[in-house]
């Protein structure tokens, strides 16, 4: 199976007050435990990279993005093909808390037939996706009911 890991669950794993700091370190050991395929993005990294400096330290970013050079995590790059899909849904989309990183992601989950999200953002629910995905090990969403 092949997992898409976002923004939210990155954070939640590396900053120790998150919130789903917890849960996270249980889903990621079970992600690992199941050997499962384990994708990102650029563009993801770019967030957590940020966010990670901003909500944490510089220390802890600086930290994160050694350990991601050295990880078996696969970094989608988000090419011209990706970049203006994503911006169709980002226009389609008036939701404040969807970020354009997001909407890259949608994009590559649909094209890549990823079948797992880890992420903790609400707006990874409601988007159409092309297959059946499960979010953070919940039951599966399906195209019909993700709307």
């Amino acid at each position: 199976m092949r997992v898409f890991i976002d923004t939210s669950a990155f954070c939640a794993l590396t900053i120790p007050k998150d919130q789903h700091n917890s849960i996270a370190k249980t889903i990621y050991e079970q992600i690992q435990k199941d050997n499962y395929l384990i994708n990102t993005s650029d563009y993801v990294l770019d967030e957590v990279y940020t966010l990670l400096k901003t909500r944490s330290s510089h220390v802890t970013a600086v930290k994160f993005m050694n350990e991601m050079e050295k990880c078996n995590i696969t970094i989608l790059r988000i090419n011209e093909d990706i970049e203006k899909q994503a911006k169709n849904i980002f226009k389609k989309f008036d939701d404040k808390r969807l970020s354009f990183t997001d909407c890259t992601s949608f994009v590559l989950i649909n094209q890549f037939g990823i079948e797992a999200i880890f992420a903790f953002d609400e707006h990874f629910r409601y988007h159409p996706y092309t297959h059946p995905v499960k979010l953070s090990w919940e039951p599966i969403i399906t195209t019909n009911s993700s709307q």
